[in-house]
């Protein structure tokens, strides 16, 4: 996977909008499940991201046809299942049960997630620089919501802890999955198969409290709420992250994640008027240091894929 510096500026450009996304889905999210119920709020975003993501795919097709090569029903069933069952649950579950700090914190560790699974699973080989990426940015990411004060130890919390973490390892894991299809499929094609295959579960496990949900969206902050979180956050972010991941690869693509922390607090200080102290500016530098290195990393690891390629020849 060697791309050219546009599609990996692309790639990139593509990374940080997810990053923005879904750092104001954190507060849209947190805020959303106090009016309504997880499951049944999860439900309804998941059913508007599928019409979404469909019709993004259906004019791909129409505008920009690329054939698909043969890919592996089997992998991609079990992609959906993390990435469109699993973790959207567990997130869900999560959120509602521990603080936006606390779950900010556990999904920070989504890259070194993936670098491990990466690393075990798929062999992909990563450099010294870029391990060091992962570690500067993981540091960055845990100053910026330290010094936010919103982190709590409380055993009342520990549930939603480990429900955050283990949806921080499904996606991690989901991200891995992805890489082999990618090849094969568009971002957007495998985001909507993986949509349609698992949003009649979600209806499923919430049908019992969907018609109660109708009742609460005379409330226009709940209704863009799930608009919002739909159509952008598990709609159009998940083409974007895929798209990225097919670029750079899981382990490169996922330190953009702890991105979205330091969204969340900028969107925080903007629209709530949340104050940002000095430290978490300090962390948010550490935070964009630890992309740099990322980034010098890859870079590392294409020029020597270059020469052992001529070196071949």
């Amino acid at each position: 996977m060697n791309p050219s510096p546009p599609h990996r500026f692309r790639a990139d450009a593509a990374l940080l909008l997810t990053t923005v996304i879904w750092g104001a889905n954190i507060t849209v999210v947190k805020s959303a499940v106090d009016a309504l119920d997880p499951i049944t709020f999860n439900s309804l975003r998941i059913t508007l991201s599928t019409l979404t993501i469909g019709l993004l795919a259906w004019v791909e097709a129409k505008w920009y046809p690329t054939p698909s090569q043969p890919w592996s029903v089997r992998r991609g069933i079990f992609f959906a299942l993390l990435s469109g069952l699993a973790y959207p649950l567990l997130f869900m579950f999560g959120i509602d049960r521990t603080t936006a700090g606390n779950t900010a914190l556990l999904l920070a560790s989504m890259p070194i997630w993936t670098a491990i699974i990466s690393s075990t699973f798929v062999h992909e080989r990563l450099s010294r620089v870029t391990w060091l990426g992962l570690l500067v940015s993981l540091v960055g990411t845990i100053v910026v919501i330290v010094a936010g004060g919103k982190v709590s130890t409380a055993q009342e919390f520990y549930i939603g802890n480990l429900l955050i973490l283990g949806a921080a390892i499904c996606w991690a894991s989901a991200t891995v999955t992805s890489g082999p299809l990618l090849r094969s499929i568009s971002p957007l094609r495998l985001t909507f198969y993986a949509s349609l295959l698992t949003t009649p579960i979600h209806l499923l496990i919430a049908a019992h409290d969907i018609p109660h949900a109708f009742q609460q969206l005379h409330r226009p902050g709940l209704v863009w709420a799930i608009v919002y979180s739909g159509t952008m956050s598990t709609g159009l972010a998940y083409a974007t992250w895929h798209y990225g991941v097919r670029q750079l690869g899981g382990s490169h693509a996922s330190v953009f994640q702890n991105v979205v922390t330091l969204v969340a607090v900028i969107s925080a200080w903007f629209f709530l008027h949340e104050p940002i102290t000095p430290v978490q500016i300090g962390g948010g530098l550490i935070l964009f240091a630890g992309l740099y290195f990322m980034r010098k990393g890859r870079q590392i690891s294409l020029d020597l894929a270059k020469k052992n390629d001529q070196t071949a020849d």
